[in-house]
């Protein structure tokens, strides 16, 4: 587990609880609380886990879970440099440009696409919690590691579904999640809000979306958006985004990585995304 925050403490922390060999990078006060005291999942007693500083300290492993958060500073080569050989790389970001900067590292033939859904909050170092909303990962590459990898979070409570059409499901959550993540940061408002109030500007920023994917070449199904919506329709009124946190706590965020994405491969085939440009100028 690369990164030891909502996703990476969450998903790391239920493998473990399920038998399997998890291996922790972190560092700083989050490392000294995973050797000292283990990690905490919501108010259970901490879980023992196998800590280290660094990549290079892990030893063999099959799989690399990705889970730090990708801002416009984060170096994803010097973070891969230490890949062990055979490795595969498995992606959680909310992006539609990280599978392809981890690609250009590594290669595809050793990228795992991924897609994460559900409310996880990092509470402190070695503290996650859990809020609600789905359980799951969606992921697509090399067949064999795809297969160990979702009957793994599987045995371990998590919803894990191999895809052929991984690509297809990353644009589906880049609707779901950059557009609530950004709207709710503009307008303070938690995703109750975003899909009753604020509903019309909602639904402009998933179309702007889904013009941006099928000018790329990706087959997105005629429904998308209003089936984006319905889902949103079910989530917890209160729920909010990370980026949404991030952005009104002044942390490092993924607004670059989400909405500028969009920005920039909607710029490249000449599609107009006014509104995410004005949101990545505003909050950025």
């Amino acid at each position: 587990m690369v990164g030891v925050g909502a996703v990476g403490g969450w998903f790391g922390g239920s493998l473990v609880r399920a038998g399997h060999d998890v291996v922790f990078i972190a560092r700083g006060e989050t490392l000294d609380v995973l050797r000292t005291e283990g990690l905490r999942l919501n108010d259970d007693p901490p879980i023992p886990v196998d800590a280290v500083g660094s990549l290079a300290e892990a030893g063999p492993v099959d799989v690399v879970l990705l889970a730090v958060k990708v801002t416009a500073a984060t170096d994803l080569p010097a973070l891969l440099d230490a890949l062990p050989a055979g490795a595969h790389v498995a992606v959680t970001q909310n992006s539609v440009e990280v599978p392809s900067r981890v690609a250009a590292v590594v290669g595809w033939e050793r990228t795992l696409p991924g897609v994460v859904r559900g409310y996880y909050h990092h509470t402190g170092p070695g503290r996650v919690e859990f809020h609600g909303g789905p359980v799951s990962y969606d992921v697509g590459g090399e067949e064999r590691v795809v297969g160990k990898l979702v009957a793994a979070l599987n045995s371990a409570g998590v919803d894990a579904t191999a895809r052929d059409d991984i690509i297809v499901d990353v644009w589906e959550k880049a609707m779901y999640v950059t557009t609530t993540g950004a709207l709710g940061a503009l307008a303070q408002a938690p995703l109750g809000e975003l899909r009753t109030r604020l509903r019309p500007t909602l639904e402009a920023l998933m179309r702007e979306v889904e013009s941006t994917a099928r000018a790329n070449g990706v087959p997105l199904s005629d429904d998308v958006v209003e089936r984006t919506l319905e889902f949103a329709d079910r989530m917890p009124a209160t729920a909010t985004s990370s980026m949404h946190r991030d952005l009104l706590a002044g942390r490092p965020h993924e607004l670059d990585s989400q909405v500028g994405a969009i920005c920039r491969m909607a710029a490249r085939q000449g599609v107009d995304v006014r509104l995410h440009d004005l949101l990545l100028g505003v909050l950025g």
